[in-house]
């Protein structure tokens, strides 16, 4: 074969393959990091504006923005106009009206279902649309407070790297691309702009650029704006040591500015924070004392089974989520955290989790739990439902009456007094309902479904979805904590390196010292040692050692913020040790500040964090245990009320209260009302969501956008607050009387 025809041998090839052995498994090519693009094409928002504007365009004719509009949709800029945005507003309005009185009225005359659910679901379908179509043109207002809020996280950063390529070389646009290149969010984004605008000649020179954006965000964040000011003013100035001056003021104004609005943000959140208690515990506990007593006395079955499935179930966890929601996207993201995908190294495969040293398949694991705890609860009550019948049988239609002065007949014949469990309630047998001991169901069988069938059911789902979430994500957190830990060390490691290149040694000799001198430094042992390797052993560049992606030291190394700083120092190196000493130094100067600033939110927020972990782990299970034994009390005593005409005494242990429920009696409402079997099923399904959604809120406050640190929080909370809540409902019971 000519040698013209003869494959090229890539050189840098062969030499991996060769000392490939030398670095094992680290060299595995099953895991490749690669940092996510923020994106910045246009919003769905904006394409969604289109295609409506489309649909309806008569609609948005001769329309204007308002004031507050237009600056809105300008600062995002959003290439939308105001015939668009009001044809694709009054669109959504009235077509989603529309279909709303078209669904409402095919729902009416058409669904199995009674008058009551019928007129409700109908209202949804006409307020849903009003809703959508509100959130439609309040959207550009809440893009831009997201804007200010993300600015609190991004300005201080976009700022630093400023002044630190200022000091090192007082050339405004060759700053105003260094914090673009470096920098995220909006601002990164529009400084890109400006850079690109000054080249294409749009503006006549990188100030008048940057003098635009400076008063284009002074209307959302002054200290900024003043930042710019001040580093647009250090290049006028001759003296080097006012230049330093009034850099570092650009610096401190925008921390401590930054500093004031998390402590106001803080300081505004407690207030969200009680109306969330009020939401999500203390408006179910009205609830379960108004549905009844108001149905009684109006004869509508208030209390009816479906309309506290959809009240407990569906409406206010909706409430509680989206009032939580809007509280969490008010919160400034001062950190972001690495991302651990499910295929990084050394986690187990797939569905294995590993326990004490034992690997097992979690998912069955979680599926056996559920299974258990149902059966259990389930032969549990065929025990103790069937000794209860055992003990004492009567004739039939012999009435014996309860504690409560309520006459109690059961099944085929078996009357069970009072005396017995004294846990009077419901029970379907024959079309009928009576009155058997403790939370029990009868089917026509004889099975009985009871209240630790219940609890199995709450127990079981409660600890295989903890079971299930510690297994999917446990370990990755695990490894996530280990790279933060790590992330917190790399600004020491860099201050490291820049005094050892400060004293004029070259980049290796300041690695190798580095490895020497923070013997217990995971950054030093797995970053700094694994460069050195890199270059003295396979001859690469500094570049290709720390970033290449079959043998770089940053190969497996999820982190934004390690990444970005040896980026940095790849680049500082290039321009002379000298140089980079300084470049480090100031890199290490702002982590520390961007780690003071996250560390102070956190202390502020301390008091809402611990008061909204309470209230999900103890206080709402607990409440709302209660609440499900006072709806039995409440019904318990309204039954005995419509059901002894002639019986005016009260119930021992609830001295004056039998008296009182005369004026509610009802059968009818009592006999279409939700039984207390029923309504502890509810109740717990609904601990589950509230103990789910307040834990979530919890953990976005604490750590925001970090899912780990979430689903483990929630793995954690749910079973305890389960357990508590079925503990307390039995003998919640006892305490008050009914059990």
């Amino acid at each position: 074969m000519p040698d013209a025809a003869k494959p090229k041998r890539d050189l840098r090839t062969d030499v991996k393959k060769a000392v490939g052995g030398l670095y094992g498994q680290k060299a595995d090519k099953g895991y490749h990091y690669e940092e996510k693009k923020e994106s910045f094409a246009p919003p769905a928002f904006v394409n969604i504006t289109y295609s409506l504007a489309k649909i309806f365009k008569s609609f948005g004719k001769g329309a204007k923005f308002t004031q507050d509009q237009e600056d809105a949709i300008g600062f995002l800029g959003w290439n939308i106009t105001a015939e668009q945005f009001y044809a694709a507003y009054k669109g959504l309005f009235m077509g989603g009206i529309a279909v709303g009185v078209l669904l409402a009225a095919l729902v009416y005359m058409l669904a199995p279902l009674d008058d009551t659910l019928k007129i409700g679901l109908a209202g949804v379908f006409l307020l849903v649309p009003i809703g959508v179509s509100y959130f439609y043109l309040k959207y550009p207002h809440s893009a831009v407070e997201r804007e200010k809020m993300l600015a609190l996280a991004y300005i201080p950063e976009i700022v630093n790297y400023l002044t630190m390529s200022m000091r090192l070389t007082p050339n405004l646009e060759k700053a105003v691309q260094f914090a673009a290149n470096h920098g995220r969010g909006k601002i990164a984004e529009d400084m890109k702009k400006i850079v690109w605008d000054v080249q294409i000649g749009r503006y006549a020179s990188i100030e008048e650029g940057l003098d635009e954006l400076a008063y284009r965000w002074g209307g959302y964040n002054e200290d900024f704006k003043h930042a710019l000011m001040l580093i647009r003013s250090s290049v006028l100035e001759g003296n080097r040591e006012r230049r330093e001056e009034l850099l570092e003021k650009a610096g401190t104004d925008v921390l401590e500015g930054t500093k004031e609005k998390m402590d106001m943000y803080a300081r505004k959140l407690h207030q969200p924070t009680v109306y969330l208690y009020y939401f999500g515990i203390l408006l179910p506990l009205l609830l379960a004392i108004i549905l009844p007593i108001g149905g009684s006395m109006s004869g509508m079955p208030l209390a009816k089974a479906e309309y506290m499935f959809v009240a407990y179930n569906l409406v206010i966890p909706l409430i509680v989520y989206l009032f939580g929601s809007n509280i969490v996207a008010g919160k400034p993201p001062t950190y972001t955290p690495p991302d651990i995908p499910p295929d990084f190294p050394g986690l187990p495969p797939r569905g294995i989790a590993r326990v004490f040293g034992i690997s097992m398949p979690f998912r069955i694991f979680a599926l056996l739990i559920i299974t258990c705890f149902i059966g259990g609860g389930y032969f549990t009550d065929q025990g103790v439902t069937q000794n209860a019948i055992n003990s004492v049988v009567v004739p039939l239609n012999t009435f014996m009456t309860d504690s409560f002065g309520m006459p109690i007949t059961g099944p085929q014949g078996i009357v069970i007094p009072g005396t017995l469990g004294q846990i009077p309630s419901y029970a379907v047998f024959e079309d009928e309902k009576a009155k058997l001991p403790r939370i029990t169901f009868f089917d026509q069988y004889g099975e009985i479904i009871g209240e630790f069938t219940i609890f199995g059911f709450l127990l079981g789902i409660s600890i295989s979805v903890s079971v299930y979430l510690l297994g999917e994500y446990g370990e990755r957190l695990r490894v996530q904590r280990e790279i933060r830990d790590m992330e917190g060390e790399f600004k020491d490691a860099m201050y490291v390196l820049a005094s050892r290149m400060g004293e004029n040694k070259p980049i290796e000799e300041a690695l190798r010292s580095a490895v020497v001198f923070l013997p217990k430094s995971r950054i030093a042992k797995d970053v700094f040692k694994r460069i050195l390797e890199n270059i003295t052993t396979m001859g690469m560049t500094l570049d290709a050692a720390i970033f290449d992606e079959t043998f770089g030291a940053l190969k497996n190394l999820p982190s934004r913020t390690i990444r970005s700083g040896m980026q940095f120092l790849v680049d500082s190196v290039e321009l002379g040790v000298n140089v980079a000493a300084k470049s480090l130094i100031s890199l290490s100067l702002q982590l520390r500040n961007a780690q003071k600033i996250d560390e102070s939110l956190r202390k502020l927020l301390e008091d809402v964090t611990t008061m909204l972990s309470t209230m999900s782990t103890f206080v709402a299970p607990i409440v709302l245990a209660v609440v499900s034994a006072m709806q039995r009390l409440i019904m318990n005593s309204i039954a005995g009320s419509a059901g002894t005409e002639t019986t005016q005494q009260s119930a021992p242990g609830v001295s004056g209260f039998g008296g009182m429920t005369n004026l509610f009696a009802n059968k009818d409402v009592v006999k279409n009302s939700a039984d207390p079997a029923t309504f502890v099923l509810i109740m717990g399904v609904y601990v589950i969501e509230v103990v789910t959604l307040l834990t979530y809120f919890n953990s976005q406050i604490e750590d925001t956008g970090n899912k780990l640190h979430t689903y483990v929080s929630i793995a954690k909370s749910l079973p305890t607050a389960v357990v508590l809540y079925c503990v307390v409902v039995y003998f919640a019971s006892s305490s008050l009387g009914v059990s």
